[in-house]
């Protein structure tokens, strides 16, 4: 019974409920949970700051946890170039076929064949932001990136046709 106590003080100290989705794109819960600190209260900001920028942003009693943000960047840039700008990403482990960069406290994607004529020239990217203090998970981070960066693909966020039916 004590082992059982001990090995979950995290869960133990949470009084809020893992989020399943951030801003709309399903993720989970257990992904989350290393990076979210122990806490009362859970809140979720959502902006579209610019051109295509959507953000989420998750605040635990009012402290900064967890960002996660869409973006369209240069096409010509390397995912470490994008990362290079992103607060908490660092310079982390790069996948051996481009498209993921983490480290323990950030992350970007690049999810495949988005293309979208309002943004052209530019490639869609996932990032990952861990603001909480002391939560630094690379194997999970590696995880929550791939698996948001997926789900994402197949959103309609990731727009495949550059023709418009408006046209």
């Amino acid at each position: 019974m004590v082992l059982s106590a001990c090995s979950k003080p995290h869960e133990e100290e949470r009084k809020y409920a893992l989020p399943g989705s951030l801003c709309g794109v399903e993720v989970a819960p257990d992904l989350l949970s290393p990076f979210l600190p122990p806490g009362e209260e859970l809140s979720v900001k959502e902006d579209v700051p610019d051109g295509g920028t959507e953000t989420c942003e998750l605040f635990i009693d009012g402290k900064p946890g967890l960002f996660v943000k869409q973006i369209w960047w240069r096409e010509e840039d390397s995912i470490a170039e994008v990362a290079s700008v992103q607060a908490m990403v660092g310079t982390g482990e790069v996948s051996s076929d481009q498209k993921y960069l983490h480290s323990g406290t950030g992350a970007v994607g690049r999810p495949a064949g988005c293309v979208d004529s309002d943004h052209p020239q530019q490639k869609l990217y996932t990032v990952i932001q861990v603001f909480a203090v002391g939560r630094d998970d690379k194997s999970t981070m590696k995880q929550l990136i791939t698996d948001y960066t997926t789900t994402v693909e197949k959103s309609a966020a990731c727009p495949h046709d550059v023709v418009s039916s408006s046209r």
